[in-house]
């Protein structure tokens, strides 16, 4: 009876442990899907006008510090060996709507100097997907685009979200993509309120 009953209790804490462990591996892969960090990466455009000639090129331009503020606490993050930061680019012209639903990555010769090119006119030939790079300690990137056509165009960074680093897959962050020190012509858009100030991942021209 004895040995029955110790038999019995070491098959309850065995499937007990069992149990715990189950709970303990969901719990882990759930800390691993949740982002921990919030940083913001500057993007810079030059020349910075307003309006462009078929044949000019614009340049975009990221060269950011891998140690980074952390957008909810202001501790500095050293967030380098990232594996996937990047962003897809896409491009529109207004259309006879005075909507920006023309997709124009054909309207564009491109020139990466720093980074990677991921796709090509993806989405029916809205966007290009784009990896940057890391060197001596910054994140870089630096993208030509030479106008082929007339019209008025945007162009939307996106963000890099569920970003991580080879080192550490778990510890994920999201880079809010925005321009700095740069006039990002809103007024060019209809969408624009007179009076506001808005900041993001979007800027405006003309090709004349």
């Amino acid at each position: 009876m004895a040995i029955k009953k110790t038999v019995t209790l070491a098959i309850i804490l065995i499937a007990a442990s069992l149990i715990l462990q189950e709970c303990n591996c969901k719990k882990l892969v759930l800390d691993c899907a949740d982002t921990k960090y919030n940083f913001e990466l500057a993007v810079k455009a030059y020349p910075n006008r307003d309006s462009i000639s078929i044949g000019d090129t614009i340049w975009f331009e990221i060269n950011a510090p891998t140690r980074i503020q952390d957008i909810a606490t202001n501790q500095m993050i050293d967030y380098s060996g990232t594996a996937n930061l990047g962003s897809g680019i896409t491009f529109s012209a207004l259309s006879a709507a005075n909507q920006f639903t023309v997709n124009s990555v054909e309207k564009f010769n491109y020139v990466l100097i720093n980074g990677l090119e991921l796709r090509r006119g993806y989405s029916n030939g809205l966007g290009n997907e784009y990896q940057f790079i890391e060197r001596n300690g910054n994140y870089v990137f630096l993208l030509g685009i030479i106008a082929k056509e007339k019209g008025t165009y945007s162009l939307v960074f996106s963000n890099s979200n569920n970003t991580y680093r080879n080192s550490d897959k778990c510890t994920k962050a999201n880079f809010n993509i925005i321009f700095k020190n740069t006039n990002q012509h809103y007024p060019l858009s209809p969408f624009y309120i007179p009076g506001t100030n808005p900041v993001g991942g979007d800027y405006y021209f003309v090709v004349k």
